[in-house]
């Protein structure tokens, strides 16, 4: 069933449940969390074999998925357990809560998607912040998604048969030319909050690139990361 998508947990969930969500965060960084603006440690996915890629310097690369993506200078690329310690000291930085899909949402999240980076363009908690998240979904079982058109289709028809909070909007299915690569994209809000959400599909999953912003600059700039963003062919 399409709906198997999970209403693709990483962008549907995170639209769904995190549009608004009030979040307390922190003013700065805490000595412990391995992450200062510029600089990041090497960062890496769940256990998942093969494709969780690593961070050097301000480049996350992925050698299974064949693409690399270098953030500007003063973006947080935060290291592995900077979510973990984030927690411990109360504050709530999470892009996507699954749990709030229920169980049956929250495995399928943990079978077929796989979070590969999280980057924020000033520290969670600044206001009108922005932040990417790069993930890949396993679609393999869904042998009527050929590309990156179709699985927006998809998310598209999981957001027509979601209960999704008032006031939420998303766009018809679009594509774009970045740089070398074909990119199908979303467009969805609520209020001032927009998030817009790229996909390529390679090596049998679709990888999903969605950036959450308030500010028409960070839109900006995020076309100019894709554009600059180096896919083997």
């Amino acid at each position: 069933m399409m709906k198997a998508i999970i209403l693709i947990a990483i962008t549907a969930a995170a639209a769904a449940n995190s549009f608004g969500q009030r979040r307390v965060t922190p003013t700065k960084i805490p000595s412990s969390v391995p992450v200062k603006p510029g600089t990041a440690t090497t960062q890496k996915a769940p256990p998942v074999s093969g494709i969780a890629g690593s961070v050097e310097g301000r480049t996350y690369s992925n050698p299974h998925f064949g693409f690399n993506v270098e953030f500007p200078a003063s973006w947080l690329i935060p290291g592995p357990d900077f979510e973990k310690v984030m927690r411990e000291r109360g504050f709530d930085v999470r892009v996507a809560n699954t749990s709030a899909m229920g169980p049956a949402y929250s495995q399928a999240f943990k079978r077929n998607v796989t979070h590969l980076l999280t980057a924020y363009r000033s520290m969670p908690g600044t206001p009108e912040n922005a932040y990417v998240i790069i993930a890949a979904e396993d679609i393999k079982r869904f042998p009527q998604i050929k590309d990156a058109v179709d699985y927006v289709d998809a998310v598209r028809a999981s957001y027509a048969n979601a209960r999704l909070p008032a006031g939420f909007k998303y766009s018809e299915t679009d594509a774009e030319k970045l740089g070398a690569t074909q990119f199908a994209f979303l467009d969805s809000s609520m209020g001032s909050e927009k998030r817009r959400m790229y996909v390529t599909v390679r090596n049998g999953s679709a990888l999903i690139f969605v950036l959450a912003y308030t500010r028409a600059e960070d839109l900006a700039a995020f076309r100019r990361i894709m554009e600059e963003a180096a896919f083997d062919r």
